[in-house]
């Protein structure tokens, strides 16, 4: 299990302060991926809850957190059916359901429905706008029943959607789900994957390419997806080339 810094606030049942404190002393460890914490679920449990045992499966080291020891590229979790390059929703459900199309997913998933909605809980935890006019959706809980490792849905949006929504509670209290600068999106990264080892893995690498403001600029202005899984394959050949000669 791995858990954004609210998450983890809520299972801790502490305030993000006291999270954020605990991350400066040294007390609990912590990664940001596209500018949002993430902790591993094993770790907290075995600091704060060491006689809770921890299944196999969710035996998560920290070490895969800061760094990924998987070789699969991006480029192979996409293909040009899966990039969207003129989205119609105009809000995050029409979004989320564009973004995840019968025809990609029909032979991916057992439930396209319950997939959506997993999507959607992960909002109302934390919107997946991590700024720039970009969000990568994807669940909380990896999709063990997969038929592929892993996923990438890249979406564009010419004119924005507004990435909000309200979310009630059984309390009646509401949750406002909104981007972090509160800007509509204009991309979308959207992940799937079997395990938390990959998911990680595909967050990094999604986040590396969300910082490449060429790559960024190339996805808002192409109309031939074939330029952006180029693109792709382009800078992690870069980075594969890039890391030979440091390590040489």
């Amino acid at each position: 299990m791995i858990y954004t810094l609210k998450e983890l606030a809520e299972y801790l049942k502490l305030n993000e302060r006291s999270i954020q404190r605990m991350i400066k002393t040294g007390q609990i460890e912590g990664k940001k991926i596209g500018g949002q914490w993430r902790f591993s679920g094993s770790q907290i449990d075995r600091l704060f809850f060491p006689e809770k045992p921890i299944p196999s499966d969710e035996a998560v080291e920290f070490s895969a957190l800061t760094q990924s020891t998987l070789k699969i590229p991006i480029s192979r979790l996409i293909n040009e059916e899966r990039i969207i390059l003129d989205m119609k929703a105009t809000d995050m459900e029409s979004a989320i359901t564009e973004l995840t199309p019968s025809q990609v997913f029909n032979s991916l998933v057992l439930d396209i429905d319950g997939l959506r909605q997993k999507c959607l809980d992960r909002e109302k935890l934390l919107n997946t706008g991590v700024g720039n006019g970009i969000a990568i959706p994807h669940t909380r809980d990896t999709i063990p029943t997969l038929s592929s490792s892993g996923c990438v849905v890249i979406g564009r949006s010419k004119a924005g959607i507004k990435y909000t929504k309200t979310f009630e509670e059984e309390d009646g209290k509401t949750i406002e789900s909104t981007p972090v600068d509160k800007k509509p999106i204009h991309l979308f990264f959207l992940i799937i994957a079997q395990n938390i080892q990959l998911h990680l893995h595909m967050m990094g690498k999604i986040a590396i390419l969300a910082r490449n403001k060429d790559f960024i600029k190339l996805c808002k202005t192409t109309e031939d997806p074939k330029e952006i899984i180029r693109a792709i394959m382009a800078i992690e050949r870069n980075e594969i080339l890039n890391k030979d000669e440091s390590e040489g």
